[in-house]
């Protein structure tokens, strides 16, 4: 499911539905109204936890009173962590007109509604109306669905005209905004379009028109306007909680709930364009544009998982894209006064609307003609068919503009497609030969592609990345291979950094420092990574071979009736489902000729799948930068050389002995402060000593000013420090992505990790918390995409920080610096 602390579009719907159904509700009680015989969700009391079987030892003295204080402070920290107890009432449309009716009409009290409310009333009537021509006219269809998803939006509009008298007139600029909403909508209803004209106008509205980002309200803050007093046994934050909810159907539910999500995809899709025009620009960096989209798909395919477990009967299965989409094209087939089933058979399916667009299915018609090729289970290059064998009956087609970019696009993701099935292949081999190599972690889009093709895997997500890969290939144009150029050059930079040479008997061997034997693993990990993954991938060879191979194959398949003879059978089935005779007439077969039926030919380059898919590129990209961090950090804290020269030259800057600066070594000592200095640089030479044996681990009682009995205290001794001293650890961030990209973690827990660790930081450097995003409240994916773009090149330059040679500097620099010593002590004892 899609982490709790997201909002979806749906979601964002429901919630301010709950805040306007809620304050009324509230409103009316105060106002003296009841309701007989309402449905209610009991709230749950929070069962408190049973500690008895852990008790500690009873203290005495200063001890048991520090002890007191604390559990104190634990005590009133977990009651506010506590969740406050809600309960859930269900309302009826009927129900919600007469509170509004009893609200207005009250002499009892006076009623003000907050623009808050009435804000995002209106943002949840707006989102409604977005769809609501969508299921107008499905009355051949489902009557009582249509006349329920209709009859909800005008029972929130009464509502809300009842309520006119209550609510503040002078709302700064709102109400222009909502003139102009009901002006677009009156306008619609007298000219009523179909989806196909007015895509573009409606997306246009979204963009001028959309929801207050500003009002972040829920159900439960609205609690507030009626006041409840604890009793005595129930601590005042632990008040019940209530929400108000409508009743809805579900099959209008659920059909909004997929026109939602569509429109979560397309404004996620907008969001990824933007952010890879900036890596076209030089804006952003690669790693930083393939990180935020391998988690924008991942947020896709939780929120497709989240619909699909509301219906799993209806939309579960393999092919959850077909089921997801087919009801909204039901829908809108119903609409148009068509019968869907036969607008599919009918060449009226072949243009390419923007409709289609809207739903993706030019894109996932190239996926499932790829994966129906799949299960011949030919080996590669496989002969796969152009889209152009859709257009037989209307060849006339094939000069539109739509249909010449979706053949161009059809050919580049059947190449794609066919080097990654050989890839499957030479990474199995790969497996075989080096059984000690872990192959690195993958995007999202590769793990998408290959259950395409080797579960038969239709969902939506994976259409929605295929068609992010597309857009990418659009902004990026000539410099598609720049990602592929930046991760080899970061490969070889780490390959060189590590500097490992291999044995005679295959044992790789660290010149200079080598690390613990626990790490070992890791580094012959990473080496690996490096040789076979990003410097020497082996599939462009294998990949030529195999051509040079097949060549007498690939060269024979060029015309229909050179093709095997199960993929003549599969031409004729596709002629007869439109009618066609197995034996087409005359005019037929030259329309057969004037298409020109083809296979597609693999890809001549044999780098194309590398450089052709910039997602995976910074994808390893990251994880070099990762293992390289984890490597560095593990050989600085084995040998312990920059803790020590660390120590020295910050006291030989601080007694100003050396004016010389050293930027590698001072934002080492700023990033791991804590670390290697107990959060602060020493100044005086008594802090020198002090901090430094603290860091070893000497206690911080032999530093206090009063200490008993100070005169037969013995010293600190070597026995009294860290048996491995003072260890450096990764960067938050790089152990959230590592936990969430090696599959450690739950993706929910990484998501609010991560996001609460951009808040701290946020609220730590500007001293002030952001009140518009906190943890506290739910965002929307879009939000969370936009911190992570923000923030990840801000981290990202300290997790490249070469600790690796910075560790062999300080080591050879301590070496350098202990041999005059060494000889001077040697004299000392002739």
């Amino acid at each position: 499911m899609i982490p709790e602390i997201l909002f979806s579009s749906y979601q964002r719907y429901k919630e301010d539905t709950n805040v306007f159904t809620t304050w009324l509700s509230q409103a009316a009680r105060s106002c003296g109204f009841k309701l007989p015989n309402l449905e209610r969700n009991q709230a749950e009391p929070s069962k408190p936890s049973n500690n008895s079987e852990n008790k500690a030892p009873r203290l005495k003295g200063k001890a048991r009173k520090e002890a007191k204080a604390a559990s104190s402070t634990s005590n009133s920290q977990d009651a506010e962590a506590k969740p406050v107890p809600v309960s859930k009432y269900k309302l009826t449309t009927r129900d919600l007109i007469e509170q509004a009716e009893v609200v207005v009409n009250s002499k009892k009290a006076k009623v003000q509604m907050p623009d808050s409310v009435l804000r995002v009333a209106r943002r949840a009537i707006h989102a409604r109306q977005r769809c609501s021509d969508w299921f107008r006219t499905t009355a051949s269809k489902d009557q009582a669905s249509t006349d329920s998803h209709a009859h909800f939006i005008a029972v929130l509009e009464q509502a809300i005209a009842i309520l006119k008298p209550c609510y503040s007139n002078d709302l700064p600029g709102y109400d222009q905004r909502v003139e102009s909403i009901e002006k677009d909508s009156k306008q619609a209803e007298k000219s009523p379009q179909t989806f196909d004209d007015d895509l573009s106008n409606r997306f246009h509205m979204l963009k001028v028109h959309d929801t207050d980002s500003d009002v972040d309200l829920t159900a439960t803050e609205v609690q507030a306007q009626v006041k409840q007093t604890p009793t005595k046994s129930q601590p005042k934050s632990q008040v019940e909680g209530e929400v108000w909810e409508l009743v809805e159907e579900f099959s209008t539910d659920i059909a909004f709930v997929i026109f939602c999500f569509f429109e979560d995809l397309h404004r996620i899709q907008d969001f990824l364009k933007e952010t890879w025009k900036k890596y076209k620009d030089g804006t952003l960096d690669l790693m930083t544009c393939a990180m935020t989209t391998n988690l924008a798909l991942d947020l896709v395919r939780r929120a497709e998982e989240d619909i699909i477990n509301q219906a799993p009967m209806l939309l579960g299965g393999p092919r959850s894209y077909e089921a997801i989409s087919v009801l909204i094209f039901y829908a809108e087939s119903f609409k148009n006064g068509k019968d869907p089933n036969k607008m599919l058979e009918s060449d009226d399916s072949l243009k390419i609307t923007p409709f289609d667009e809207f739903i993706y299915l030019s894109t996932a018609r190239i996926l499932i003609k790829f994966e129906q090729i799949s299960a011949f289970k030919i080996s590669y290059p496989q002969p796969v068919p152009s889209v152009r064998i859709s257009y037989l009956s209307r060849p006339d087609l094939l000069d539109l503009p739509q249909v010449k970019k979706w053949e161009e696009e059809d050919e580049y993701l059947s190449q794609l497609l066919m080097d990654m099935s050989l890839d499957d292949t030479v990474s199995k081999a790969m497996k075989e030969i080096n059984r000690d190599c872990k192959a690195p972690a993958v995007d999202e889009l590769t793990k998408g592609l290959y259950k395409l093709r080797r579960e038969g895997e239709m969902s939506t997500w994976i259409v929605f990345a295929v068609r992010m890969m597309l857009d990418i290939r659009d902004i990026m144009g000539e410099d598609m291979s720049r990602g592929h150029q930046e991760q080899v050059a970061a490969g070889r930079a780490a390959f060189k950094t590590l500097d490992m040479t291999v044995e005679g008997n295959g044992a790789l061997t660290p010149k200079g420092l080598r690390w613990k034997g626990r790490d070992g693993a890791h580094v012959i990990s990473l080496w690996c990574m490096l040789q076979y993954y990003s410097i020497n991938d082996p599939f462009p060879m294998m990949k030529q071979k195999w051509l040079a191979e097949k060549a007498h194959v690939v060269d024979s398949y060029q015309s229909f009736d050179q093709l095997p003879p199960e993929w003549q059978e599969e031409v004729k089935s596709r002629c007869q489902s439109k009618g066609i005779e197995t034996h087409p007439p005359p005019e037929m077969v030259g329309n057969m000729q004037q298409v020109g039926l083809r296979p597609i030919k693999h890809a001549m380059d044999p780098n194309f799948l590398s450089t052709n898919n910039p997602i995976a590129s910074g994808t390893l990209m990251f994880n070099i930068c990762l293992d390289m961090e984890h490597a560095g950090t593990a050989l600085a804290n084995h040998h312990q050389s920059i803790f020590a020269v660390a120590h020295l030259y910050n006291a030989v800057r601080r007694t100003k002995t050396l004016y010389t600066s050293w930027p590698a070594m001072e934002e080492v000592m700023q990033v791991h402060i804590t670390d290697l200095f107990a959060g602060q640089l020493p100044q005086t030479p008594k802090d020198f000593q002090s901090r430094y044996a603290l860091r070893l681990g000497i206690s911080a009682q032999h530093f206090a000013r009063n200490q008993r009995n100070s005169t037969t205290k013995k010293p600190p001794t070597l026995k009294a420090t860290r048996k491995d001293g003072p260890q450096m650890s990764n960067t938050p961030t790089s152990s959230i992505l590592s936990e969430y990209i090696n599959k450690q973690s739950p993706m929910a827990r990484c998501f609010y990790k991560l996001e609460s660790l951009i808040q701290a930081t946020k609220a730590h450097d500007s001293r002030k918390p952001d009140k518009r995003i906190s943890t506290k409240r739910q965002i929307t994916p879009l939000e969370l995409l936009s911190q992570v773009r923000d923030w990840l090149p801000t981290t990202l330059p300290l997790m490249k920080i070469d600790y690796i040679a910075l560790t062999r500097t300080c080591s050879s620099l301590l070496k350098k610096s202990t041999l005059p010593l060494k000889a001077s002590l040697a004299s000392n004892t002739i």
